[in-house]
């Protein structure tokens, strides 16, 4: 069965909510939608919820995203590996928050997808938070729906084709008697 564009970015939204309810005001992205095959800015925001500063902050991506390029927020240097990136080298106080910017090249397919986001601190603990993303149809028509459009249209041409012919004999019959 295939879904329009509309539908599957209907289907997105209300996952997309009720994937992030859950995860309440924890580690945000902006913004939460990319559109499908292209590459947009995200902007990661963590609050330090503990007592003590916050060493670290890494990323994890869905095999089927791509990593582009990571900034570094001041004082703190980026790490781009396979699988995700990591900000190290600076220090985050309590109570405060840190945003933290990667661009990312989202897949093809439109659907809800998520980060693991990971706050780093000195005494080797780790504190996870899911962070949903949402890939949305992309406003440019895919080489995929062009495809499907010549396909329908040449097997349209056809119909059409044979239609007429059948009308025509049907028509010299009739003349014919």
């Amino acid at each position: 069965m295939r879904c329009s564009a509309w539908s599957s970015l209907a289907i997105s939204v209300c996952s997309a909510l009720l994937v992030t309810a859950p995860a309440g005001a924890h580690v945000t992205a902006l913004p939460a939608f990319l559109a499908a095959g292209g590459t947009a800015t995200v902007s990661l925001t963590g609050p330090n919820e503990r007592d003590e500063p916050m060493t670290g902050f890494s990323i994890t991506v869905p095999r089927d995203f791509r990593i582009v390029a990571a900034r570094s927020a001041e004082g703190w240097s980026a790490d781009v590996h396979e699988a995700g990136v990591t900000w190290s080298g600076g220090s985050l106080a309590p109570e405060a928050d840190a945003t933290f910017t990667v661009e990312l090249e989202a897949p093809v397919g439109p659907g809800p997808a998520g980060l693991q986001a990971k706050q780093l601190y000195a005494g080797g603990e780790v504190v996870a938070w899911p962070v949903a993303l949402t890939v949305i149809p992309s406003s440019e028509p895919s080489s995929q729906n062009i495809g499907w459009a010549v396909l329908t249209a040449v097997v349209g041409l056809g119909v059409l084709t044979v239609i007429g012919v059948a009308l025509l004999r049907r028509t010299r019959s009739l003349q014919e008697k």
